[in-house]
């Protein structure tokens, strides 16, 4: 349960048990003996749910002790309706223990209760005639079935949230990964290869050092995305540095020239922003030393009172735009696509990638402010 949603449970109870007696004593003023078992009925349910509820005694979130108090409660509660109906207001407090002490849908039995005694309040000033009698049940019904209906919704919309949740997380962690573990493995493999193929001691030294610096990054940042926190490139630096130092960093491993621009005033960017458009330029990065066989590299990043632009150019062999795409939707490669374009959308952005055999890729990011 969220922190505040236990803030407001713990102090509601009492909340509305003041206010009812604020509002009962004036009306029962001078009337001591209908006033004062009213009175001590209330410091009862107060007492109640300070011992059962709020002292945090090790007993109290067992089974057998949430249904004695629950049970307790509904009783009490009920004792004070019959005593002065304005106390079914009392029922949104028991209401709220209901739903949140008990499992789905062994709830409903308490819920069911809490509605009995809202109902007998709501019907107080019923005649006793069979009318009347006919009347308080039509209440008390209408009240289990409204009450029983709410704890069904709120139980469903609980559960869609809950799924939402896991499927985003899951969404966040292939990301993730891809942009960590998958693109960092790319980088191991071919700093290998080219060791394998070197024919020089030293360059092939240089190659696997790069290689086990690689995997060392890979390995801190995959550790670092599972706790989601921030990357360690954007940990104490701007967007701007965090990027000159992941093209400086491509360019020694890849030796393909790189060049970062950088126009307009700086200013501070949401988190999820400063790593969607990293994690994007280091995916285009990765795509480049893969696939374009490319001889230079420039990325651009602009910041204006419109929002802010992010621009990876290259001018290696380019591809068929439309059909990556398409193989990225269809689930055929492509997940890098899929990855950026989630990340974006996450911040409100939209990615176009603009790509024509033998004559490079550019492909832009745009966040709106």
């Amino acid at each position: 349960m969220d922190s505040r949603w236990r803030s407001v449970l713990a102090i509601a109870p009492y909340v509305v048990l003041g206010l009812l007696v604020a509002f009962v004593v004036p009306v029962q003023w001078g009337q001591w003996s209908r006033l004062g078992p009213t009175l001590a009925l209330c410091a009862t349910y107060g007492l109640w749910v300070l011992v059962m509820r709020t002292l945090p005694f090790r007993w109290r979130d067992r089974p057998a002790a949430i249904a004695v108090f629950l049970t307790g409660a509904i009783a009490l509660n009920l004792l004070l309706v019959l005593r002065e109906g304005t106390f079914g207001f009392l029922a949104i407090a028991t209401f709220s223990f209901a739903y949140s002490l008990v499992d789905w849908p062994w709830e409903l039995l308490p819920v069911a209760g809490t509605a009995v005694v809202a109902g007998l309040a709501q019907s107080s000033g019923f005649r006793g005639d069979p009318a009347g009698v006919a009347g308080t049940i039509a209440v008390i019904l209408l009240n289990v079935v409204v009450m029983c209906g709410l704890s069904f919704g709120l139980h469903r919309a609980e559960q869609t949230l809950h799924r939402t949740a896991v499927q985003d997380e899951r969404a966040r962690l292939a990301r993730e990964i891809h942009d960590t573990l998958a693109q960092g493995f790319t980088g191991i493999i071919t700093q290998l290869q080219a060791a394998e193929q070197a024919s020089d001691e030293a360059i092939r030294r240089r190659h696997t050092e790069s290689a086990l610096g690689l995997a060392r990054e890979g390995l801190a940042e995959a550790r670092r995305s599972v706790q989601a926190l921030r990357p360690t490139a954007l940990e104490q630096t701007s967007l701007a540095d965090a990027l000159s130092g992941v093209a400086r960093s491509w360019s020694a491993r890849t030796g393909v020239p790189s060049a970062v621009t950088v126009t307009g005033t700086a200013r501070p960017l949401p988190t999820e922003t400063e790593v969607a458009l990293l994690r994007m330029a280091q995916e285009a990065l990765t795509n480049v030393e893969k696939h374009a066989a490319a001889h230079r590299v420039t990325i651009a990043l602009r910041t204006d009172p419109a929002g802010v632009r992010l621009e990876v150019r290259d001018d290696g062999r380019g591809f068929d735009a439309v059909e990556r795409l398409q193989n990225a939707a269809a689930g055929s490669g492509g997940y890098g696509l899929i990855a950026m374009r989630e990340r974006l959308e996450s911040s409100a952005g939209i990615l176009t990638v603009e790509a024509r055999p033998g004559r490079g890729t550019v492909v832009r990011a745009e966040v709106p402010a």
